[in-house]
């Protein structure tokens, strides 16, 4: 069987396979899924619960869906750390409540 340039031995076949830019099927179907499983626990607000109870969980899920950017020079971060603050805060104040239960 002769080999395809760039392929190595194997790929004998030009052409053959799933095509360029198609979504592999089981990973479609796990994107389904995990998004169903999200509307049934809840959707936003399990999101909101999570951050609450879980705060590290929530930034790492945080990490892994929001696009990754580099902040330049011109960006103020100030704004951005009073919120992160104020976020620290709430989360402080709904532990007060939930340990007061």
């Amino acid at each position: 069987m002769p080999s395809v340039k760039g392929k190595g031995n194997g790929g004998a076949r030009a052409g053959a396979g799933r095509p360029k830019g198609v979504p592999n099927k089981t990973t479609t179907d796990m994107k389904l899924a995990i998004l169903e499983a999200f509307e049934r626990a809840g959707g936003a607000d399990y999101l909101t619960r999570l951050a609450a109870d879980e705060p590290r969980t929530f930034v790492t899920l945080l990490a892994k869906v929001l696009p990754n950017e580099n902040i330049n020079a011109n960006y103020d971060v100030s704004a951005l750390t009073d919120r992160l603050q104020e976020g620290r805060d709430r989360v402080a104040q709904l532990r007060v409540v939930a340990s007061n239960k």
